[in-house]
């Protein structure tokens, strides 16, 4: 009994036994109070990685499920309500840039409607933006530890799914596929960004750049490269984009590819502050004096600042930091998923990528990028040959250690896992 409820998803257990829920909100999964989180995040996320990402024992949970099943006299029907592991449902998650979340869900309403209509079996599925997300998904991939574990499809951002465990356990063991031969955009042909290997099939790229405020950049040059920025005359002038304690991995981790641990002190000596984007353009738009000139964030946050003739975009002559939207679906599955591998391959996703400034690889779609707009990307051989995680971990604390020498203040927010330390009873050591 009990193994099989560890194969059961949330949404099973707490359907079935409405009891439980107060067994989860205590130890650390109160998103699922919510009932839109247990019904779309809830359907696709299994007990046991669930326990493995929060470091609770699956025999101690299960012993508090049992008692509070048991207390409301449902106990007996236990065993005879297993939940079939095999019913034919699929799932896909989707983990993207804030800009892409509204339309991606307005679209697959139709894709998905069309497969049904087809006689396909109802596919459950996830969408949320990275910056706002209750799902984490970089939590859970470490945790996987079989297959079955694993979302049949997802399409997110960033460097998580190249976690090292994850890549040893599961793409090199060739369960996931890449769906036919991939045309790529004149623009973006020449940075190599494509998996060779076919297990990442990359659809387009978030970017980021620099945004300058003239009317506080007095008499300093307008910065137009990523090494101008580790100049001493932009010592506390950038205000860098951050999620709690965490400084940008795309940055930190391109700085230290070109210049090292040196680049990395510099940067951390430039820096004024770090915020959301969104925080950045309510900023820019005060008259606060205390602001610093220079602003990193997406080239999608860039856009939305209203016009004006202080603010300038800079797209570094270096070059936009890039990193990879793709998706990955396993080979067993690509046949039957065939009609959202095919959307989100596709032109119209594309557009609806260039539309929201995230450049399409789709060679059809109009990314309207100006003629030299260059991209800089860290390169599959570096990835390789890093345990990306590891790096950024030990990048941003020499970033930290550089900026807090220079009078910076720690930041008492959410740290960017969001993970909750409050809640310790059944923390022993990971399955």
């Amino acid at each position: 009994m009990k193994e099989n409820m560890l194969n059961w998803t949330i949404q099973d257990i707490i359907k079935k036994y409405p009891e439980t829920s107060e067994v989860f909100s205590n130890n650390g999964f109160d998103e699922f109070a919510n009932e839109e989180v247990l019904n779309e995040l809830g359907a696709i996320l299994k007990l046991k990685p669930a326990l493995r990402a929060k470091k609770i024992g699956a025999e101690a949970f299960l012993h508090l499920l049992e008692e509070k099943i048991a207390d409301a006299a449902n106990y007996d029907s236990l065993l005879s309500s297993c939940v079939d592991n095999n019913s034919g449902k699929f799932n896909f998650v989707a983990q993207i840039p804030c800009g892409l979340k509204v339309p991606l869900e307005r679209e697959m309403q139709s894709v998905l409607q069309k497969a049904q209509e087809n006689g396909k079996e109802p596919i459950n599925y996830y969408t949320g933006a990275c910056c706002n997300d209750l799902l984490h998904l970089n939590e859970w991939i470490p945790h996987f530890m079989n297959i079955d574990e694993v979302p049949d499809m997802v399409l997110t951002k960033g460097y998580h799914f190249f976690n090292k465990n994850f890549v040893e356990r599961f793409v090199k063991s060739g369960y996931f596929a890449m769906p036919g031969n991939q045309l790529i955009n004149s623009q973006i042909a020449d940075i190599g960004i494509t998996d060779k290997e076919g297990n990442y099939h990359v659809v387009g790229l978030t970017t980021t750049i620099m945004v300058v405020d003239k009317s506080r950049l007095g008499d300093l040059p307008m910065p137009r490269t990523w090494g101008d920025l580790l100049k001493s005359e932009y010592e506390r002038k950038v205000l860098m984009n951050s999620y709690g304690d965490s400084f940008s991995d795309v940055v930190l981790l391109n700085i230290y590819k070109d210049y090292g641990e040196a680049g990395i002190e510099a940067l951390g000596k430039a820096i004024h502050s770090g915020a959301h984007a969104a925080q950045m353009i309510k900023g820019m738009a005060s008259s606060k004096a205390d602001l610093p000139p220079i602003y990193i964030m997406s080239n999608f946050f860039a856009n939305a600042i209203s016009s004006s003739d202080n603010i300038e975009i800079v797209w570094p002559e270096d070059g936009a930091l890039v990193m990879p939207l793709f998706f990955m679906v396993k080979a067993d599955k690509a046949e039957k998923l065939n009609d959202l591998v095919d959307f989100v391959s596709g032109s119209r996703f594309g557009q609806l990528c260039a539309d929201a400034y995230f450049p399409s690889l789709h060679p059809a779609v109009n990314n309207k990028l100006a003629a030299n707009a260059k991209f800089k990307w860290l390169g599959c051989d570096f990835i390789k040959e890093n345990d990306i995680e590891e790096l950024v971990e030990k990048l941003n604390k020499w970033c930290w250690e550089s900026y807090c020498a220079k009078g910076g203040q720690t930041n008492e927010s959410s740290p960017a896992c969001g993970c909750k330390s409050d809640k310790e009873s059944l923390k022993i050591q990971s399955m």
